[in-house]
């Protein structure tokens, strides 16, 4: 045989030699099961064995596989300690089948290590503060417990956080022991705790900024001198941030600068731009196609005044706005501002144009959004067979408030809000009215995938004369938010020549299951009732229907089809609104 020929066969049979090896190692399979315990603790422990880790070593061997094996009862028994087992029994084998094996492990727990002492000791300014008497209270370690090291080292740090977020700096454990005696299945915990004294908020030093120093301390939730909490710098952290005049906003607590028992705050605030433009369009089957533009000088002056306009166009209402806002007026009024519209409403039932301007305040009363206005409203307007002309001073209040677990896709939450009006003609006025309107949404899931909704409006007006009333205080019925199947604002008491003319009274409502049953998809079957009246004794207005619900990356898209129940010749009618549930 030619050498060059033995040569190759050689070669080509390490090759193969050495490809078979390969592949038995690929193919080479380790897998661990425990059993006596539940199964999160059969997790946990099987987590930290050398074996599991390393199963899919290439260093996989009979020899190294039964090396990790035996370490295993070592490293159980250890991880065991942790839960207060100190004795268990622990059995085992490997098996294996060509090139698998599995690693069995069998644990007996015995009895646990109880707690026979638990010594929790405060010292320095900590013993007389209320948080840590409430925490000391109802403290996780207590006699008779199983001892549990991983919820020994939690409480540990549950002191050393409320310590840190309490302003005791300098506080520091003087002893920490956990003292086991295996044999009678007991142990004692020893936590002694040094809080020395609490650190007081220095004096606040702002960056500076477009916003003047004396409006940002408005947004101070504390004074210099007070004693530091972590909740206090986030709630300061928030205000602001919700300000709207800061695109980054970062506060430090400067823990190693601390000095005679005061701790100071760093601050990094970037400004906004100044000018915000804004645009967008929509649809909706009340308004039809929408145009809104928008623009806001965000501070007019260091005291952090805005003003800003909008444009909105729609096919059935038009809107010219201004508004001067003055933040942060106060200790109990939030905001001061003016402001004037100028507006074109053209709907199947009324056509007015009309000009306001006014003034309002806002503040949070009792949890609440507390509005108040005065504002003098010119409104022409035609509807049915009138055609009038009215000049109304009109002061007005409003509370109102929004809960929800998500803006955007509510499961739970809901929306309530009161709001009063009038006017006399004793004071500017061409009539005397007074109008309470009531409002309310809530939504409700259960299950997975379903939402009950309902909502809910309520309205009565007394006036002089209701013919000078204008449409735009007049109540009417129908559309995407009030009744569906019937045009928007189509439906209340109708005048002498057989047109609707508006009511002094609305009560409408509305009660919608849904199901989002393949994933961002779903559906929806409703039913809405009610009217605008002159009289309760006035005939209600029901409708049924179906729609489809898309939760689309700008909301909730709903498309609906209603059926108007009490006139049989109403055709089937078609809603469609994009936006938030609230």
């Amino acid at each position: 045989m030619p050498i060059t020929l033995a040569i190759s066969q050689f070669l080509a049979l390490c090759c193969l030699l050495f490809s078979l090896t390969i592949q038995a190692q690929e193919e080479a399979r380790l897998s661990v099961e425990i059993t006596g315990v539940e199964n999160t603790m059969a997790e946990t422990l099987r987590n930290g064995l050398t074996i599991e880790r390393h199963k899919n070593s290439e260093r996989i061997s009979q020899r190294y596989v039964e090396k990790l094996h035996d370490a295993g009862f070592d490293e159980l028994t250890t991880m065991l300690t942790v839960y207060g087992f100190y004795e268990p029994t622990i059995t085992g084998e490997l098996q294996q089948s060509e090139n698998t094996w599995i690693a069995f492990y069998a644990i007996e727990l015995g009895e646990p290590v109880l707690l026979k002492n638990v010594d929790i000791q405060l010292s320095g300014e900590a013993q007389s503060d209320p948080a840590f008497t409430e925490l000391m209270a109802d403290f996780t370690l207590q006699p008779e417990q199983q001892l549990n090291h991983q919820e020994y080292e939690s409480a540990k740090k549950a002191i050393l956080r409320l310590a840190a977020s309490r302003g005791y700096f300098d506080g520091e454990f003087t002893k920490t022991l956990v003292e086991v005696i295996p044999e009678d299945k007991s142990a004692s915990i020893y936590l002694y705790y040094k809080s020395g004294p609490r650190y007081l908020f220095d004096e606040i030093h702002f960056p500076e900024t477009v916003i003047g120093e004396h409006l940002l301390s408005k947004l101070q939730p504390f004074d210099a001198g007070d004693p530091y909490t972590d909740a206090n710098v986030l709630a300061f952290r928030s205000s602001l941030s919700n300000s709207g005049y800061f695109d980054v906003v970062s506060i430090r607590t400067k823990r190693d600068e601390r000095h005679d028992g005061k701790v100071p705050l760093e601050f990094e605030l970037k400004e906004k731009p100044k000018h915000l433009y804004t645009a967008g369009v929509g649809y909706g089957t009340d308004t039809g196609a929408r145009l809104a533009l928008g623009w806001e000088n965000r501070y007019v002056n260091d005291r952090g005044h805005r003003i800003n306009a909008d444009a909105r166009l729609s096919q059935v209402e038009n809107s010219l706005s201004a508004d001067y806002v003055m933040p942060f007026w106060s200790e109990t009024i939030n905001t001061v501002g003016f402001n004037t519209e100028y507006k074109q409403v053209d709907t199947d039932t009324s056509e007015s144009e009309s000009f306001a301007i006014g003034s309002y305040y806002k503040r949070q009363r009792w949890s609440w959004d507390e509005t108040g206005s005065l504002k003098v409203l010119q409104e022409d307007f035609d509807v049915s067979d009138d055609s009038e002309s009215a000049l109304l001073l009109i002061p007005g209040v409003s509370w109102s408030r929004t809960w929800a677990d998500n803006t955007l896709y509510t499961r739970h939450g809901g929306r309530l809000s009161l709001a009063l009006s009038g006017a006399s003609e004793a004071v500017l006025s061409d009539i005397t009215f007074g109008q309470v309107v009531l409002r309310g949404k809530y939504i409700r899931a259960f299950g997975e995938n379903s939402r009950i909704i309902t909502r809910a409006a309520i309205g009565a007006t007394e006036v002089s004369d209701f013919e000078q009333l204008p449409s735009s205080l007049r109540f009417f019925a129908g559309g995407d938010n009030s009744i569906r199947g019937y045009d928007y604002q189509s439906l209340g008491p109708e005048g002498d020549d057989g047109e609707v003319e508006g009511g002094r009274y609305l009560a409408v409502g509305s009660l919608e299951y849904e199901n989002m049953f393949l994933g961002d998809w779903g559906g929806a079957i409703f039913t809405d009732f009610g009217n605008a009246y002159n009289s309760f004794s006035d005939p209600i207005e029901y409708s049924v229907g179906i729609g489809v619900r898309w939760r689309s990356p700008v909301g909730l898209i709903r498309v609906d089809l209603a059926k108007g129940l009490s006139d049989s010749d109403e055709p089937i009618g078609l809603h469609i609104v994009i936006g938030p549930d609230l």
